[in-house]
Formats: structure tokens, C-alpha cells, sequence
């Protein structure tokens, strides 16, 4: 469900849940595959409002949401941001659909910002509306100071540097760049923003292997002692240069793939080609929404109409699905986006109208 990113729970957000739990009681009801007890404990104990906000209470606000509920399992509430417009819907299935998690994963473009200082090195993940530090793993890096004369992060303002000044700094930056590189190690593809002085920019970039995976670099000017809010402002210029290049180099990789037989473009072809695991990257508009019946096998899909799964504000107990909505799926680009992702296909959300001929997603093939 779509939330107010400014509040974490507001009267428009509660009464947009309350309508979401009446439709999931309602085709709980209505299910003949779901067992008694599994029904009574899901009505009665977990599809409940307070219940489901309560779950949410230690999160931040955002502007999306989704809510798991299973029978002998707590409530989960993840936050998430998507750049698209979420409709409120609610999925049966057999296990958690965490294909909402990777696909507003990709919608958000993370990113990392390494904070370059020699007094101390601060991490950040970020997204398109929110810059987190990073407090684990050993960040932030603070320097370990032997002793006050040889202590990095230097000088006694307008003397000239102790002995062995220069050999603590290197020192210090090839510890940051082995932290650095645990943590890239667990958020494998994000590009990394780098922000220093020019020394120490370049002595970063000589000392270690991380040049290569830097995707731009921004002026020191005090952006040590910054909060993470004030950061992100600054660095949103340098992050929209980035994602438009590489909408550019996607769009020309796209392209060129034409000539060589590596192109698919339209929901059922790129469906297969996903589903087949021959996709080397996926490009997607950012408000597509689809919906569709997938064969058996899954290699196939019929585009169908996107039907609203919820009748809002007030749904109807006796309200029956249309015959053209059974058996729909009404979350096509999350399932391609998830399958894609665990093929290890690069994707990409790309602004509406990119793909206008390819009606909003095509695709790179491997082969």
C-alpha cells in the first residue's frame, strides 16, 4: 500500500489499511484451499489494523509499504520507496512474495558514499529519498591514535608534519579500504560516491583497488561534520548526472543489441527471455504497471488488463472479482524484476517514455 513518506502512520494511511484487512478477510473467506484453523488464526488474531501498525512502529516513514501475515509467524512491516505510483492491493500465496522488496530495491537506485577524512571516515547507503549511515562493520572509521605525537589526523596547525606522518595516513586509508570493501561485498553493483580533498582523494585511489568501482567523487568542503540530510542535498547533483548517464549507456547498449540478434522488446517476449534466464539486462519504465495470466511452466504470459484488486474506500463483503480478473496476476513487473535479479540480470527503471515502442520494457540478451 502507498503511505505518507512525512509521518509514519497518519488517518489516510490507517483507513487505507482498514479497507486493505477488510478485502484480505473477505478472500479469506472466500478461499476454499485455505485450512480452518489457519483462517481463524489469521482473522482473529493477525489481520488486524493495530496489530499491523504496531508491527511498524520502530520504522521510518516512507511512501511505500508492504505487510506479511502467515499463521504461526509474527507480522512483518517493511518501508520502502518507489519512484512509482503504488496501487493497494492485497496477494494470496503460499510463501512471502518478496518480489515487492527486490523490485522497490531497484526503483530506488541505492548507492554508497564514502566520507574521505583523516580525523574520521564515515559511510553511507543511500536512495533517491533517503542517505543512512552506516554504524557497523567498524564504521565510522576512527583512526587509532598510538600515542598524541605521532597521532594521525596530523599537524599542530602551522608546524611542519611529524615523522612518519604520511606512512600513518596510508596506513589508515588501507584500513578504510579493507572495511570498505566488506561492505561492498554485501551490497554487491551499488555504485560508490567518494568525497575528499584532492590529496587524499588521490592517495585513496593509488593505495587501493577501489578505483575502478568509483562512480564520481565530490569536494571535501566540510562534509565531514555534515548530517546525513545535508548530504544528501548535496550530493543529489552528482547522483541525477550519474543515473542519466547511465539511462544514456543503457539505452545505446539497447540499441546496438538490435543488430546483433539480442533484442526483445514487449512484456511476453522479454517474460520468456527472463523466465529463460538469457537476460543480461533488464530495462523497465518507471511508472509501467502490468498484469497478466502466466502459464503453468511460467515461460509465458497473457497481458491482461490491470484491474484495481481492492474496492476503495468502502470494499464490499459480497463483492465477486470480474471474470476477466481470475487468475490475473496484477504484479507482472515485480515478478520479472525479482526473476530477472535472481538470474543475475542487471535492471534498470528507466523515465516513462524511454521504452514507448517496446510498450515499457525491453531487454539485452546474454545469447
Amino acid at each position: 500500500m502507498p503511505t505518507d513518506p512525512d509521518f509514519r502512520f497518519n488517518d489516510k494511511d490507517r483507513i487505507l489499511l482498514r479497507d486493505l484487512v477488510t478485502e484480505a478477510k473477505r478472500r479469506l473467506d472466500d478461499d476454499p484451499d485455505v485450512e480452518r484453523d489457519v483462517r481463524m488464526e489469521l482473522r482473529n488474531r493477525l489481520l488486524d489494523p493495530t496489530v499491523i501498525e504496531h508491527a511498524a512502529d520502530a520504522l521510518h516513514a516512507d511512501d511505500a509499504m508492504v505487510v506479511y501475515v502467515a499463521a504461526q509467524e509474527p507480522v512483518q512491516v517493511w518501508r520502502m520507496t518507489s519512484l512509482a505510483a503504488v496501487e493497494p492491493r492485497v496477494e494470496f500465496a503460499t510463501r512471502f512474495l518478496t518480489r515487492y522488496l527486490v523490485a522497490a530495491e531497484q526503483r530506488s537506485r541505492p548507492y554508497l558514499v564514502l566520507v574521505l577524512d583523516q580525523e574520521m571516515c564515515r559511510l553511507f547507503r543511500g536512495s533517491v529519498r533517503r542517505l543512512d549511515e552506516v554504524k557497523e562493520d567498524g564504521w565510522p572509521d576512527v583512526p587509532q591514535i598510538p600515542s598524541p605525537e605521532d597521532a594521525v589526523p596530523g599537524s599542530i596547525p602551522h608546524s611542519a608534519p611529524y615523522e612518519g606522518h604520511e606512512e600513518r595516513v596510508e596506513q589508515y586509508l588501507r584500513t578504510v579500504a579493507k572495511r570498505l570493501e566488506v561492505t561492498r561485498k554485501e551490497h554487491e553493483g551499488l555504485p560508490l560516491f567518494v568525497i575528499g580533498g584532492d590529496k587524499i582523494l588521490a592517495l585513496f585511489k593509488g593505495l587501493t583497488g577501489h578505483e575502478n568501482h568509483i562512480a564520481g567523487t565530490l569536494p571535501l568542503t566540510g562534509m565531514d561534520k555534515d548530517s546525513a540530510q545535508d548530504l544528501a542535498k548535496r550530493l543529489q547533483p552528482t547522483l541525477a548526472d550519474h543515473h542519466a548517464q547511465q539511462v544514456a549507456e543503457a539505452v545505446a547498449e539497447l540499441d546496438e543489441s538490435r543488430g546483433h540478434g539480442k533484442y526483445v522488446g514487449g512484456a511476453p517476449e522479454v517474460w520468456t527471455a527472463v523466465a529463460d534466464k538469457r537476460v543480461r539486462r533488464l530495462l523497465v519504465e518507471e511508472g509501467l504497471v502490468l498484469a497478466g495470466r502466466i502459464t503453468d511452466d511460467g515461460r509465458a504470459l497473457e497481458v491482461a488488463q490491470v484491474s484495481r484488486p481492492v474496492t476503495l474506500p468502502n470494499p464490499k463483503p459480497d463483492a465477486e472479482p470480474p471474470a476477466h480478473a481470475i487468475g490475473v496476476a496484477t504484479d507482472i513487473v515485480e515478478q520479472l524484476v525479482a526473476a530477472a535479479t535472481s538470474a543475475d540480470s542487471l535492471v534498470m527503471f528507466v523515465p516513462d517514455g524511454t521504452l514507448r515502442e517496446a510498450g515499457g520494457v525491453a531487454a539485452v540478451l546474454r545469447y
